[in-house]
Parts: C-alpha cells; structure tokens; sequence
C-alpha cells in the first residue's frame, strides 16, 4: 500500500508539474507582431468568409522541404461567431479536415476551437497582420497522437490574397515550419 501511495503522489506531482509546464508554453505572452501601414487591415471576420484557396510548403527544423499540401477553406458568419472549414490535401494524397470555430472580440483579439485544438486559441489582428497561438493532437506518421504547438502569423497582402508562416514546435524545441499562400475566390461583404 505504501508503494502505491509513493506513486500515485509522484505521478499526482509529475501531472502538475506537465500541466503548469504546458499552461506555461500556450499562455506565453504572444510577441509583438509587425505591420505595414500602406497594407489593407487584416480583418479575420471578412478575409475568411466565403471560400479561399490554400497552397502551402512545409520545411523541418533545418529548413529542408519535407512537404507540400493544398487546401479548400470556407468560412461562414453570424455577427461575431463564425465556422471556418478547411480541407486538406497533401502531395502523397493523404487527407484531412478541420473544423474551426471562431468567436472575435471587441478589441480585435479572437479565440478559437477545434476537434482536435488541445486549449482555445489566442488570436490577434493587429494593421495588416493576424497571429494565432494554438497546439493540435495529431497523428505524426501514423503513429500515436502527439500535441504539437502552433504559433502562425498571417499578412495580408491586398484585399484577396495573404501569406503566412506557421511555426511548429514539438516538445517546446522547433520543428518545423509551414508557408502557407491564401487566395480569396468568393467576394463578400
């Protein structure tokens, strides 16, 4: 009984030590993001509403191209509560889908869930620029789930188009990147 009273306590304080070690990573102030005065405002609520064409490169740790991916995003409405669905494909063929949902805030700042988004996500829109902190529990190469932190910055380049970077971090060393060309099809208002 004693041994298992030992181990439950160290795991009891290895889970509290993971958890405040991961609130510590995801809820780290987010860095100040830059902008270009003359650029259109990066707006969440109208640049992701409607359908928009995604093509993207994703490079590891030491900046080697390891892959490529395309994808369909359509991004849906009411006031200041929105769905965004994306589906991707990758260039083996390998599919996947994600379902976002967003809520923005009065002062521009944004959360955001998803099916497999371990914490909501922390965005901000600040001039032409839109930052989104975030980690996913996802398959690596088929294997178990793993989380894996997110940390992509979007830059609207006129009113259609944008391009972004996606930093990816596992088990708090980089990973990786992913850049990410955005191409509104559908005009809304």
């Amino acid at each position: 009984m004693k041994t298992f009273s030992r181990v439950a306590t160290i795991l009891t304080a290895a889970t509290l030590l993971s958890s405040c070690a991961f609130v510590e990573r995801i809820n780290h102030k987010p860095k100040e993001l830059n902008s270009l005065d003359k650029a259109p405002k990066f707006d969440v609520k109208n640049f992701f509403n409607g359908d928009i064409e995604v093509f993207a490169i994703t490079q590891d740790e030491k900046g080697k191209i390891i892959g490529t991916f395309t994808a369909k995003m359509n991004g849906k409405w009411d006031d200041s509560k929105g769905v965004l669905q994306q589906n991707y494909i990758s260039e083996s063929g390998k599919k996947d889908t994600r379902t976002w949902l967003i809520t923005v805030d009065n002062d521009e700042s944004f959360t955001a869930v998803g099916h497999d988004v371990v914490t909501p996500i922390k965005g901000k829109q600040v001039g032409n620029s839109m930052q989104m902190i975030y980690t996913l529990s996802v398959k690596i190469d088929g294997g178990a789930k793993q989380n894996v932190d997110h940390e992509d910055v979007i830059y609207m380049v006129d009113e259609r188009s944008a391009m972004g970077i996606a930093m990816i971090r596992k088990n708090g060393s980089p990973a990786g990147k992913s850049i990410i060309s955005y191409k509104k099809l559908s005009k809304t208002e």
